[in-house]
């Protein structure tokens, strides 16, 4: 299932392994030849390349399943995990969210909508909550449960409890989510719309007193073995809601490595209003390219009618890439699966057939392979029916995109490591070669280095100055960055209707996206100085003997964090927006009565993104400011560093042996980082695909 990404993030330990060998290496050959260690300077790199192999080990893969009524994404979960799991043949799941792990042991965690919990141990019982909590009752399944349950109760119950009150459902509310277009296309029975809406509104008269009962999340932890370790699926509830899914889901699809939607493809059209608006949805935009339509059942149709319906997909779902939707068949997976491990498989087709629970693809695939002139592999068959290698080998390529670029990522941090003790031990052997041939000549060497030093290092401070007045100021590529986001998010918002079903949802998404892209910037723009900044040596360095390496200052994320950190701001408006508090007292309201705010929404966000420009330019002023210090700083130290090590190299009392034995000793490492470094390289290649 995820072979190939084992293997690649195996070699990448590998060659992390191989960094620790050599670092120890140049320890001791540092220690035998009395010189100051030349890993000391790189320490800021060292710590980056551990903690990023220890993220690498301990790596999660969360792959979120959300669908249309009647999708089967209890079956499409459990062929996935190949045990029956979660009650299937059910027709609406629960509202809860779903969180399945491994773990040693089979049980379950209950979480309730006002904060209690309850684990439930041992496989009987467990079996039986889930029966009981991860699907319906029959007598609730012909109306949206849970679109009432976290649109209406849990948040009509918590906004009591916040105020502590007893809880008041609003009838105004009510009526808006029971004219909702959405709410009323949910109807799938075709009961009369009269009966449909006393229906939802009897539920919500019989649940309203004990909403605080109305489980929110189950965690399932169960022993699948080592294969799924570190893999975490979400079962969402159901995406009736107005922009495709509740606001409880929200933060586990941003967080998703895969998104995965399942439409039945038989029994309805094609097209899905549903689908479009999960789509539209603030967090599925953000995470838009891990997103995977599934087109369940394929085995109810013909080949002829699925190749048909593949390309009217194509077509219809053009704004998602074809790699990204798949037809499957879960029930052949799960069949496939259950099977493969049963000795006697005819008796076991033949107890199904008597229960009268034996599909008929099953039955078909059977007869060709096993009947009178049968041939080929049952379990083949049924594989091949099920189409799920399709959603392996995708969720393989683009869902573990994240995971592939922390591999590159690492593999990029050691060979820059790489790259640094290489010079620093070429620069080493050469200072020696001159010990060996003439200590005078060495001597004048090193005068002339430590000369050329000090040059750069004062040609650096003005250069960096030069780099620091590009960045700030008033027509600073800093603020006219800044203002010109403001002003493209002001255009976008003047042209939404505030008329329009989705005004509300529209605003949010393209705030969410400019606070994104705020980020974004000024992440980039950070960097973009670091980098300037080091143009400016490098550029110094190139009439120079000495490489640029030696007294590149080593940046990684944690300097980032650390220079961001040091930064006073004043940020609360920043992080209130990013944390919901712009939007607090309409996430206490149904998403149906939302649109009613628009306007006093909309005044209050574009003087918030305002606040949030100023707060980003004051905090890259101080940044720029801090990071040019932090930069000369680690300038100064590393020639230092150099120079002492210079000084090192003429007080060493070694012998002409002993000095050839150095030299050769050193040839043998820097021979050993040139391997190392072209094996990392060639890993790298192997990675890029995943992640372009």
């Amino acid at each position: 299932m995820i072979t190939d990404y084992k293997s690649r993030k195996n070699e990448v330990l590998s060659s992390y392994e191989q960094v620790e060998i050599l670092i120890k290496e140049i320890k001791d050959n540092a220690q035998r030849a009395e010189m100051p260690n030349p890993l000391e300077r790189l320490e800021p790199l060292l710590i980056d390349i551990r903690n990023k192999a220890e993220k690498v080990r301990a790596d999660r893969f969360s792959l979120m399943i959300a669908g249309e009524s009647k999708s089967g994404k209890s079956t499409f979960i459990n062929a996935y995990l190949g045990v029956e799991l979660l009650p299937m043949d059910v027709k609406q799941c629960t509202s809860a969210i779903i969180e399945i792990k491994n773990g040693e042991e089979f049980c379950v965690q209950a979480t309730y909508a006002d904060g209690r919990r309850k684990d439930i141990s041992g496989d009987s019982d467990a079996r039986e909550f889930l029966k009981k909590n991860a699907a319906l009752d029959d007598e609730y399944r012909d109306i949206p449960v849970p679109t009432i349950n976290s649109e209406i109760l849990v948040k009509s119950g918590l906004k009591a409890q916040r105020k502590g009150l007893n809880i008041s459902v609003p009838k105004g509310e009510v009526e808006d989510l029971l004219n909702a277009p959405e709410v009323q296309e949910a109807n799938i029975h075709n009961i009369p719309m009269e009966t449909y809406k006393k229906k939802i509104r009897d539920y919500i008269q019989e649940k309203m007193n004990n909403w605080q009962d109305i489980v929110t999340k189950i965690e399932v932890i169960f022993p699948f073995g080592e294969e799924m370790q570190g893999i975490e699926i979400i079962d969402s509830p159901g995406v009736c809601v107005r922009g495709g899914v509740a606001e409880i889901t929200s933060q586990y699809i941003e967080n998703a490595d895969a998104i995965i939607f399942l439409k039945p493809v038989s029994g309805q059209a094609l097209e899905s209003t549903q689908f479009n608006q999960f789509m539209r949805n603030t967090s599925v935009t953000r995470n838009k390219n891990a997103l995977f339509l599934v087109l369940t059942r394929s085995t109810s149709v013909t080949d002829e009618d699925l190749r048909r319906l593949e390309a009217e997909a194509y077509q219809q779902f053009s704004n998602l890439d074809k790699e990204n939707i798949l037809f499957v068949d879960s029930k052949a997976e799960l069949y496939a699966k259950k099977l493969s491990v049963i000795d006697d498989i005819e008796t076991e087709l033949r107890s199904l057939n008597k229960a009268g629970t034996l599909d008929a693809f099953v039955t078909q695939a059977y007869t060709e392979t096993n009947g009178i002139f049968g041939e080929g592999d049952f379990i083949k068959a049924l594989q091949e029916k099920s189409r799920f290698d399709y959603v392996y080998n995708s969720l393989e390529a683009f869902g573990r995109k994240a995971h592939y670029i922390l591999l590159g990522s690492l593999l990029d941090s050691i060979c820059d490591l790489y790259i640094k003790v290489y010079s620093d031990l070429i620069f080493q052997m050469e200072m020696f070669h001159h010990k060996a041939e003439d200590p005078t000549e060495l001597a004048k060497k090193i005068a002339n280095v430590k000369q050329e030093l000090d040059v750069i290092n004062n040609k650096v401070y003005r250069g960096v100055d030069t780099v620091v007045r590009r960045f700030l100021g008033d027509d600073g590529i800093i603020r006219v960055e800044a203002n010109k986001a403001v002003k493209d998010f002001e255009n976008r918002v003047s042209l939404i209707d505030a008329c329009s079903a989705n005004a509300f949802d529209e605003l949010e998404r393209q705030s969410v996206k400019k606070i994104d892209f705020f980020k974004e910037l000024s992440s980039i723009l950070q960097r973009n100085i670091v980098s300037d900044f080091d143009k400016e040596l490098i550029s110094l360095s190139d009439n120079s003997d000495l490489p640029v390496e030696l007294l590149q200052p080593n940046f990684t994320e944690q300097t980032f964090d650390e220079i961001r950190k040091s930064t006073t701001l004043k940020a609360k408006e920043r992080e209130s927006y990013e944390d919901g508090i712009t939007f607090t007292e309409t996430k206490w309201r149904s998403v149906y009565s939302q649109n009613k705010h628009f306007e006093l929404i909309k005044t209050n966000i574009l003087s918030r993104i305002e606040t949030i420009k100023n707060d980003l330019i004051e905090h890259l002023v101080a940044f720029t400011e801090n990071i040019r210090t932090r930069y000369i700083e680690e300038l100064s130290k590393n020639a230092d560093a150099k120079k002492k090590e210079l000084d090192a190299i003429i007080e060493a009392k070694a012998t002409a042996e002993q000095i050839k034995e150095l030299i050769k000793d050193l040839t043998t490492l820097t021979e050993k980082i040139s391997s190392k470094k072209l094996e990392a390289e060639k890993i790298k290649g192997g990675i890029l695909k995943n992640v372009q």
